[in-house]
């Protein structure tokens, strides 16, 4: 599986925390897989997504500085605005697998 189907992938499962959190409100009896299963997938998401930051030649540091704070203190927002405007421009014609 390629690392962009595996960024995507884990990225549409960790907005998955957010209906967990509202089955959780309703006390609901699968709420507990869901939140776990959402934030697995947001772990997963935030270090390939973190990785892709760091080996990026097209930004600079101060940027990549940037991402990497938003990533760990604002992980829901950075991490969307990340797959909708800032991956494209930041990994760009950068070709790499994970083994």
């Amino acid at each position: 599986m390629s690392t962009d189907k595996i960024v995507k992938f884990s990225f549409a499962l960790s907005l998955l925390t957010i209906v967990a959190a509202f089955y959780k409100i309703l006390h609901s009896e699968y709420a507990y897989l869901i939140l776990m299963i959402g934030l697995v997938a947001s772990i997963v998401f935030l270090i390939i997504a973190i990785y892709e930051v760091r080996i990026s030649k097209r930004i600079n540091e101060r940027e990549k500085i940037m991402w990497t704070i938003g990533f760990l203190f604002m992980g829901t927002l950075a991490s969307i605005f990340y797959m909708l405007n800032g991956r494209k421009r930041i990994i760009a014609k950068q070709h790499y697998k994970i083994k």
